[in-house]
């Protein structure tokens, strides 16, 4: 079967369309020619390439499945409600009627009555050892998305003696992970609808996450805890200076289940039924 992934930009079009793709043995192009979308036999559009693609697709009767993660304009529609958010997702689907669409939560998946592929973790990423004692606390990402939180971030962290890093060489240097969106970078969609690459690598490098609520956390259970208030940091940086802990966030990682390998076996069984289905 000669797969074709259109997509893998930055951040999470680079996890689910190059990494996957190469994992796959599929073919990735950002911008293919009308050669390589006659020669496949299935087309996987990754987040919005669906919709520049689609019709095109559709005329040549390929069989699509759409990876819908981060489909939607940002930061512009993150604020739409959860009826929004989900009429939003269906018009998509009715215009472009995929074969099969990916959601990058289960709560995504069931939105779009499709089947959940959860991120893979960093490509060779795996737990490193628990100091004793707490010196870093990291987050991984854009710092403007923190908006206030990052004010309180690295306030807790100072009276306590800790180091606040931002995008850390190596995530395993630090012994809390942060993630935390305000403001008009967070939103329903956000919420539900993300992937939760953040945990997921947390989990590899087993280090608890702190974070709002949200779908991928109850969905992936890292070692961690949520809080919705930044009052809240100071009990949850607290309880997780305990180094027995932080040492469960290595021991009870379930991490080796996200692996790029076991999400991309994971991937190949559900594009072969896709295109069972599709033949």
């Amino acid at each position: 079967m000669n797969v074709l992934i259109i997509g893998g930009g930055k951040e999470s079009g680079q996890v689910r369309g190059i990494q996957l793709g190469e994992a796959i043995g599929a073919r990735v192009s950002m911008k293919p020619s009308e050669t390589t979308l006659r020669w496949a036999d299935l087309v996987i559009c990754v987040k919005r390439s669906l919709f520049e693609y689609g019709d095109a697709l559709r005329r040549m009767k390929k069989p699509v499945v759409w990876d819908a993660v981060d489909f939607w304009d940002q930061p512009e529609q993150n604020g739409l409600t959860e009826y929004e958010a989900k009429a939003l997702l269906r018009s998509k689907i009715e215009k472009y009627d995929p074969v099969l669409v990916i959601g990058a939560t289960q709560a995504m998946a069931d939105a779009a009555n499709g089947v959940y592929l959860p991120h893979h973790s960093r490509p060779g990423l795996v737990a490193g050892p628990v100091r004793e004692q707490v010196q870093i606390v990291a987050y991984e990402g854009v710092p403007k998305y923190l908006g206030s939180w990052m004010h309180a971030i690295a306030g807790a962290c100072m009276k306590r003696d800790w180091a606040f890093v931002i995008n850390p060489k190596d995530l395993r240097d630090a012994d809390i992970i942060v993630a935390f969106r305000e403001g008009k970078y967070d939103g329903w969609m956000c919420r539900e609808w993300k992937s939760g690459v953040k945990i997921v690598n947390a989990m590899a490098a087993g280090r608890p996450i702190i974070t709002q609520d949200n779908a991928a956390f109850r969905e992936l259970s890292p070692i961690g805890t949520t809080v919705t208030d930044p009052q809240e940091l100071a009990a949850a940086f607290d309880k997780y200076a305990d180094q027995a802990l932080r040492q469960s966030a290595v021991s009870q990682s379930r991490s080796e289940a996200l692996t790029l390998e076991r999400v991309a076996a994971r991937y190949r069984r559900i594009l072969l039924d896709a295109h069972q289905v599709a033949a």
